[in-house]
């Protein structure tokens, strides 16, 4: 009998021992695990705000060595990139606007980093801008850190609710491309315009197509590619037919030849440049 008992109780001191073993094996899988996630997420949200960066930077240089600057890298990069523009600085159609009227006083542009871009790039302060770095559909609505219109922090509704404006631009995207599921995606949009709207009844609300990347950015194996640009804003475009709103492509003003943002106009494949930045600012004056 005690021999009986010595053997039972050997066995659940190996079967202690083998639950243990499995658990450590299980934590560690979810560590290497876990730290590869943190890691590649790390790295894209470090390269969009460093790209955002430079952009802003760049914008911020006085124009006599901003001037230089761009010709050192345009001088550069004629070395080393194979894609040509499809326009010139001196032939680009949106330059400078047709309507040389609109001064934007009445519009508010919600976005992010690339909408960042062109509050920091272009030639019109009277534009109200909403926008920040990593910002997306979904954080837009709850983030307490969107700048008001006297300089103060605090929410997307606080900003729209202290005036209304006559047109409202929005343009997400870049940030959501990662996103597994293409309906919460579209339920999270639904839900950020329907807020929008009912702030500002009166505004005439515009949905901004994803402009296009450039060719290396999809070779870079990341979730922000053309192809993906492509799929979101399909449904961009089909919430702003299912809402009744405006839908608004301006990847003609951007684009070169085969339809890829040129590589000479950004310094990362997303965040243009503070040409390409009016370029985009010029066509939306010119087609709303």
């Amino acid at each position: 009998m005690e021999q009986s008992n010595s053997v039972i109780r050997k066995r659940r001191v190996k079967a202690q021992q083998n639950m243990v073993t499995a658990l450590c094996l299980a934590c560690m899988v979810f560590t290497v695990c876990w730290s590869v996630f943190a890691a590649v997420t790390q790295h894209h949200n470090a390269k969009l705000a460093a790209a955002e960066k430079k952009v802003s930077s760049k914008a911020e240089v006085p124009d006599s060595a901003a001037e230089e600057s761009s010709a050192a890298e345009e001088s550069s990069e004629e070395e080393t990139s194979s894609f040509a523009p499809y326009y010139t600085e001196d032939d680009h159609p949106y330059a400078v606007p047709t309507d040389t009227a609109d001064d934007l006083s009445d519009a508010v542009f919600i976005g992010d980093s690339r909408t960042v871009g062109m509050m920091n790039s272009t030639d019109k302060p009277l534009a109200t801008f909403i926008c920040a770095v990593g910002l997306n559909i979904d954080t837009v609505l709850t983030s307490t850190d969107i700048v008001q219109g006297d300089g103060t922090v605090g929410t997307l509704q606080q900003a729209l609710s202290g005036r209304e404006f006559g047109r409202v631009f929005i343009s997400f995207g870049t940030n959501e491309m990662g996103w597994p599921y293409i309906d919460t995606f579209e339920e999270h949009y639904t839900d950020m315009v329907k807020t929008i709207q009912s702030y500002q009844p009166n505004a005439e609300i515009y949905l901004i197509g994803i402009l296009p990347l450039a060719q290396s950015q999809d070779y870079d194996g990341d979730a922000v590619n053309n192809e993906n640009a492509r799929t979101f804003t399909a449904s961009i475009e089909k919430v702003a037919n299912e809402l009744g709103v405006h839908y608004l492509d301006c990847s003609e003003a951007v684009a070169d030849e085969n339809g890829y943002l040129p590589e000479e106009a950004s310094p990362d494949g997303i965040h243009m440049t503070a040409d390409y930045c009016l370029y985009w600012q010029n066509y939306i004056i010119d087609n709303t």
